[in-house]
C-alpha cells in the first residue's frame, strides 16, 4: 500500500518560558510584530473557538484564518482559506521545555488538494508544497524567536525573502 505524509512541520526550540511564547501568540494582532512577510493583521476575535483574523501579506495576498480547537497555555488549530477557497490548516504547539525554553512547533496540511488524484497530490506535496511551506514555517519560527527573545519587532523579509510571501 502506497503511503505518504501529506502534512509537514517545523519545529524550533524558543530561548522563553512557554508561558510567554503563549502570551505571545494569544495576542491579538501579534503577527506585525515578528511575522517576516505580514503587513496587516486585523483581528475579529482572538480568545478561543471561532476567533477570526484577516491577515494581508507584503506580496497582496490576504487570507482568512478561524480558530477550531484553542487550548490555553499550549496552541490553537487554525482553519486557512483564501477568500474561503483553497483551504488550509495549520497547529501550532507550545511544549516547555524548562523554565527559560520551549519549542513552538507550527504544523500545516494543504487541504484543498485532497480531490486530486493521489500520484499528483503526492508530486504536489513532495516537491512543491513541503519544500516550499517548510521555508516558509521556517522564516515565520525565525521572526518569532527573534521577537520573542528579543522584544524588537522583526523587518520585512528579515530572515530571507520567499517567492510566494514577500514579492
Amino acid at each position: 500500500m502506497f503511503n505518504f505524509e501529506e502534512s509537514f512541520f517545523v519545529e524550533k526550540e524558543i530561548a522563553v518560558s512557554a508561558e510567554k511564547a503563549w502570551e505571545i501568540i494569544a495576542m491579538p494582532g501579534n503577527l506585525t510584530l515578528w511575522h517576516p512577510f505580514m503587513e496587516k493583521h486585523i483581528t475579529e476575535r482572538w480568545d478561543g473557538v471561532g476567533s477570526k483574523d484577516h491577515l494581508t501579506y507584503y506580496s497582496g495576498f490576504e487570507f482568512d484564518r478561524e480558530v477550531v480547537k484553542w487550548i490555553d497555555g499550549i496552541g490553537y488549530d487554525l482553519r486557512v482559506t483564501e477568500n474561503g477557497k483553497r483551504e488550509n490548516s495549520a497547529i501550532w504547539r507550545i511544549t516547555p521545555i524548562d523554565d527559560q525554553r520551549c519549542t513552538l512547533k507550527i504544523t500545516g496540511r494543504v487541504e484543498f488538494i485532497k480531490k486530486l488524484p493521489l500520484p499528483i497530490r503526492w508530486a504536489l506535496i513532495k516537491f512543491k508544497m513541503k519544500p516550499l511551506f517548510s521555508r516558509y514555517l521556517f522564516q515565520i519560527l525565525e521572526g518569532f524567536a527573534f521577537y520573542a527573545e528579543t522584544g524588537t519587532k522583526v523587518k520585512r523579509d528579515q530572515f530571507g525573502p520567499h517567492p510566494i510571501f514577500s514579492k
